[in-house]
């Protein structure tokens, strides 16, 4: 019978033709082999979708966790094989084809992956850091001495293009932008990294900018008398529903994302406001908010239930008043809101697009005037109502033709 010692060692031969077995040519799991159990000249670059198509095929001779097995190969740290893996990280799961760039549609993928969040691009990529850390992106990479950073398209320690007037295309912005820019946004000066308030001079601390709503620059409308957030008539004109809110009406093309958002004031009203309507600095002309004439000075209040002579003169253009009585009741001292009473702001801007009114002007007519759509006829009351100017002009029905 056979000693303990030598069934032992019948047992580590058995062990090792298996390992052996499991490595070579014959095993259909396993990868190629050459007869001296080596992998072809091509690996270095075959072995990255190999390793993607099934992983396991590689652990059967590295071992589970890849550092070695039965080749004593270390996929994490192996001599001679360090512009390979040179963070000492083991082998991953790519999520981009290899190589990531040749054509148009792989390069816009790459953008659009490394804006959707940069910490996708450092895991393999960059140093390790967290929130204001700025890490580098320059692991060796095939042909790239310095990773990113030799690739013509990223500086050292700059993940984007300076400046990045599309920065409001990036996604994540918690975990991508914080990445250099700090937790609340504040900057690192020994990481090279800007405070994002230097141009967004409202932003809270943690709280990214929302692009499109304005306010991390601006008061939602702007509140202030210094750029970027000039008070100015923005809220009268941002309350008005036809704009609500809407920067563009006035400002088209120089919204967040565009190139000269932040360095010049654009200003290019929307084509429904009028195709001629301009600004010189101080009034708006030709444009439909103010019925074609000039609007007051920027800046400046505007009774806009009083004063309708801003907008409302005697003309036959739109909103003119040259029909009926108006010249004739207005030379004997009456005022437009003795007769019409337009509190009610929301049916006074039906729609400051159009050239028409949406709201019939004799919808306004005050009850006073017992006013007869059919005939188009008023009779005031008399004595009229305390605080009205006119007292009894008509003595009995008057139409207005």
């Amino acid at each position: 019978m056979p000693s303990i010692t030598a069934l032992t060692r019948m047992f580590f031969v058995s062990a090792v033709c298996c390992a052996l077995f499991a490595c070579g040519n014959t095993n259909n799991q396993a990868p190629a082999l050459s007869s001296v159990n080596k992998h072809p000249d091509t690996w270095l670059t075959a072995h990255r979708a190999a390793y993607q198509q099934n992983r396991d095929q590689c652990r059967e001779c590295h071992g589970s966790e890849l550092r070695g097995g039965i080749t004593k190969v270390d996929c994490f740290n192996q001599a001679g094989l360090g512009q390979c893996h040179a963070d000492g990280h083991g082998p991953r799961a790519v999520i981009h084809p290899v190589p990531f760039k040749g054509t148009t549609n792989l390069n816009t993928a790459h953008g659009a992956m490394a804006k959707k969040d940069l910490t996708i691009c450092q895991d393999c990529h960059g140093e390790t850091g967290g929130a204001g850390s700025n890490p580098r992106f320059n692991f060796v990479y095939s042909s790239l001495p310095a990773g990113c950073e030799s690739s013509g398209c990223h500086a050292v320690k700059m993940a984007h293009p300076k400046p990045w007037k599309a920065h409001s295309s990036s996604g994540n912005q918690s975990n991508a932008c914080a990445l250099c820019h700090g937790a609340g946004f504040e900057g690192s000066a020994g990481n090279n990294s800007p405070s994002c308030k230097s141009c967004h001079a409202g932003l809270v601390a943690g709280v990214a900018p929302i692009a499109g709503q304005c306010a991390s620059c601006h008061g939602n409308p702007p509140n202030g008398t210094l750029t970027p957030n000039r008070a100015g008539s923005h809220a009268a004109h941002l309350a008005l529903t036809a704009i609500s809110g809407n920067c563009a009406t006035c400002h088209t093309g120089g919204g967040s994302g565009s190139t000269n958002h932040a360095t010049t004031l654009t200003i290019a009203f929307a084509a429904d406001f009028g195709s001629t309507a301009s600004f010189n600095g101080t009034t708006c002309s030709n444009i439909s908010c103010h019925g074609g004439l000039v609007s007051p000075v920027w800046g400046t209040s505007l009774d806009v239930i009083a004063n309708c002579t801003g907008c409302h003169q005697s003309a036959a253009a739109y909103p003119g008043y040259h029909t009926g009585q108006h010249s004739l009741h207005l030379a004997k001292g009456v005022f437009c809101t003795d007769c019409h009473d337009m509190t009610i702001q929301s049916a006074h801007f039906g729609n400051v697009t159009t050239n028409i009114f949406e709201t019939q002007p004799n919808t306004t007519l005050r009850s006073y005037l017992n006013y007869n759509t059919t005939a188009q006829s008023c009779m005031v009351s008399n004595p009229p109502p305390q605080g009205v100017q006119f007292t009894g002009c008509h003595s009995g029905t008057k139409n207005w033709p």
